[in-house]
């Protein structure tokens, strides 16, 4: 068992000085491969990935032959040019008898929701149409190089009718569909050229940002009285009991004490907690999330999703939620009408790479100043760690909180469990290649937890 042990840590470290050395060469040689060394050719090469191309070339190729070398090659010149004017022709002739509408079945879901979307479309052309399919607008291309994806097929549309379809799509990420003018396309009969068609859209689909469920919320009680909110102790009329003091006219009869009433003969009442609401701000710090790469695409996303789960949980909790996006500020209100204009929003959502947009780090400067009991509590969403002096910091519960989202969380940033806003040491630490939704519910409800302990 000790040798066993003890040959555990020389494997992974013999892996770990191999394996990641190949990685590296893998990855290099992978991008050298997908590295475009000549873009000045691209007009001139691009053609050729369409098989009308090869036709082409193969019909040149034959006429040639049948000019300098055997008349046979006029029978293969001319069975080419045959299947190109009508693979060319027939879908030109086809789609110009087609229209088509599109239209969802809702305005709005979240992100991975099925979604129902009907298509109409009306064949004028007395023969019926085949291989048609829907593109652009659903899903996203990687490239210039990828190939369209179709977001529904139909093998056969009836001539001189009107048909419905429906089909069921599940966005995978947020934003406003379709994001381009989805287009109905056909190359029947041989698939070597497509024509297309503009399909107009009923309507659009706001996809929200998928929340994280969350449970708690820290200890944010503040000093405004108000109908719902924390129980704080302040003389009210809500929560648990305090004290007991003498009775005033106008208290109820419910909140006697009637075993202290009977020991001292005079009317005693229970005193018990007041309801009081508490700002908090939740800020998101876009331009650390910025980039047109598909990492920085899945970091951007689940900032948003983090910072729509904070917002979500502290609006349902009653607390005054100030959100920051950018330059923009506004407070949520309350009720659903508050979180379903947040979540538009969110939906619409682009950080602004912009060098003049005011960090958290120098806000936080500035407003960590004038740090009083009622100030409110802040929670920034970001990739690092401003760079804030220590004796700035303020009380632990006015203190910045900071929720880090990466896919390679430094070594060092570990949850300061307990201490809200400890040192230079983040609140929340999550990294985007593991389960980012378990690792929120876990740190926030844990952290939640003990913060209301040491409050």
């Amino acid at each position: 068992m000790i040798g066993e042990r003890e040959e555990m840590p020389l494997r992974g470290l013999i892996s770990a000085r191999v394996i990641r050395p190949a990685l590296r060469v893998w990855s290099a040689v992978e991008a050298i491969g997908h590295h475009d060394f000549c873009p000045w050719a691209n007009g001139y090469v691009y053609w050729l990935k369409q098989p009308i191309g090869w036709f082409a070339v193969g019909a040149l190729a034959s006429l040639l032959v049948a000019w300098f070398v055997a008349p046979q090659g006029w029978l293969v010149f001319g069975a080419l040019i045959a299947v190109m004017v009508l693979g060319v022709a027939w879908p030109w002739i086809s789609i110009h008898g087609l229209t088509a509408t599109l239209a969802f079945d809702r305005g709005r879901c979240q992100e991975t929701e099925s979604v129902a979307v009907r298509l109409t479309i009306r064949n004028g052309w007395p023969w019926p149409a085949w291989g048609l399919v829907v593109e652009r607008g659903f899903f996203e291309s990687q490239g210039d190089d990828d190939p369209k994806t179709a977001v529904t097929a139909l093998a056969r549309v009836p001539g001189w009718s009107q048909s419905d379809y429906a089909f069921v799509f599940r966005p995978e990420r947020r934003g406003v569909y379709p994001r381009a003018a989805p287009v109905l396309a056909t190359g029947f009969p041989f698939g070597i050229w497509s024509r297309l068609r503009a399909i107009p859209v009923e309507g659009e689909l706001i996809v929200w940002p998928r929340t994280v469920p969350l449970t708690s919320v820290p200890a944010v009680g503040g000093s405004r009285p108000t109908v719902a909110g924390s129980h704080v102790d302040s003389a009210g009329d809500d929560g648990d009991i305090l004290a007991s003091r003498f009775y005033r006219e106008g208290d109820s009869l419910r909140r006697v004490h009637w075993a202290q009433t009977a020991r001292r003969d005079v009317l005693v009442v229970c005193q018990r907690q007041a309801t009081a609401r508490r700002r908090v701000i939740v800020e998101l710090d876009g331009s650390a999330f910025t980039g047109s790469t598909r990492p920085d695409e899945l970091r951007r996303d689940w900032a948003v999703r983090v910072f729509a789960s904070l917002c979500r949980e502290l609006h349902a909790h009653h607390c005054d939620v100030e959100c920051r996006l950018d330059k923009s500020s506004w407070l949520l209100e309350p009720g659903p009408a508050g979180m379903r204009r947040l979540l538009d929003r969110l939906a619409r959502y682009v950080p602004a790479d912009d060098t003049e947009i005011a960090g958290p780090a120098s806000r936080n400067q500035r407003d960590s100043c004038q740090v009083r009991s009622d100030f409110p509590v802040l929670i920034v969403v970001g990739r690092e760690l401003p760079s804030v002096p220590k004796a700035s910091r303020g009380r632990s519960i006015a203190r910045p909180r900071w929720v880090l989202i990466d896919d390679r969380p430094p070594r060092n940033a570990l949850p300061a469990w307990g201490v809200a806003g400890a040192g230079e040491r983040p609140w929340i630490v999550l990294d985007t290649t593991a389960d980012v939704a378990g690792q929120l519910q876990a740190q926030w409800g844990r952290l939640c937890h003990d913060d209301w302990r040491i409050n």
